[in-house]
């Protein structure tokens, strides 16, 4: 048999292993099967409820990249410190005090509305957070400056961490109404993005914006209700984009930037002329 037909086998069956190989773990709640290939893992299927956790068992999965969990933080924050590996985490329902300072988190999603305060890594890029309550404290362990946010406060009232207030990429999850006066928090911002879930989406107090000089980007999702006409002058902002609007308001948009090289204005998904129907959601690519 040629040589080459022997490599193939050998390839083969090394791929046949690779999917084969399993690994039992305990965490205390029973065993469970899983490959050693395991990058993501939902621990709360895993974990018992209550009781210890044998969080070293987190040893046999050494591909593990992203893990998901619910409530307190029962030892797993130091886990994930042990396992520098695990880079992405979503934590619901967290509670009570949570120092993720010594892990290597990238990207953190967290429903914070129980928590009092997270303390971050000088890891983290991206930082997710769900019903922020008041009197939180987010504190990242050096300047939030070069943080991308992203809040979602499902419909309740808009609260900004005192700890993340000069983040400057920012995107806000809102209900069906925002005023502008609401970012009056935020001391750094240059690139915003709000996103309205449900409607009218409708946005307010656009003159306000001028309090934000050092903003260049600025994009809007599903805002069916707003004037375009109030945007003030704002010398550093390089770009408008709209997704998701009435024809009219994308017509008045263009309107008042008409003949101008700055910002670049990009608007898709706008609606027909006089179509006053409810907004419907347009999900941004």
């Amino acid at each position: 048999m040629p040589a080459n037909t022997w490599n193939f086998r050998s390839v083969r069956d090394l791929r046949r292993a690779h999917v084969d190989a399993v690994v039992e773990v305990d965490f205390g709640a029973g065993p469970h099967r899983l490959t050693p290939w395991t990058t993501a893992l939902d621990l709360r299927a895993v974990v018992p409820p209550h009781g210890p956790v044998d969080w070293a068992q987190l040893d046999k999965l050494p591909n593990l990249s992203t893990v998901s969990w619910s409530g307190p933080d029962r030892g797993l924050a130091e886990a994930i410190a042990a396992h520098p590996q695990i880079q992405y985490a979503e934590w619901f329902a967290a509670e009570g005090d949570l120092d993720l300072r010594q892990t290597a988190i990238i990207r953190l999603w967290i429903d914070c509305a129980r928590l009092d305060c997270l303390l971050l890594p000088d890891t983290v890029v991206t930082l997710l957070l769900r019903n922020p309550g008041e009197g939180v404290l987010v504190q990242p362990q050096d300047d939030a400056h070069r943080l991308t946010l992203h809040m979602s406060f499902g419909g309740g009232g808009v609260v900004i961490p005192a700890g993340l207030r000069r983040t400057a990429g920012v995107r806000l999850n809102l209900g069906g109404e925002f005023s502008i006066k609401e970012l009056e928090p935020f001391t750094g911002l240059r690139d915003l993005t709000l996103d309205f879930e449900g409607p009218p989406g409708r946005l307010i107090d656009l003159p306000l914006l001028a309090q934000h000089p050092g903003l260049e980007r600025l994009c809007l999702i599903n805002a069916y209700d707003m004037n375009p006409a109030t945007i003030p002058e704002m010398p550093d902002l390089a770009g408008v984009e709209v997704v998701g609007t009435r024809a009219e308001i994308a017509a008045g948009l263009q309107q008042r930037f008409h003949g101008r090289a700055r910002p670049e204005v990009s608007i898709r998904y706008a609606r027909p002329f006089g179509n006053q129907e409810g907004s419907g959601s347009v999900e941004a690519p």
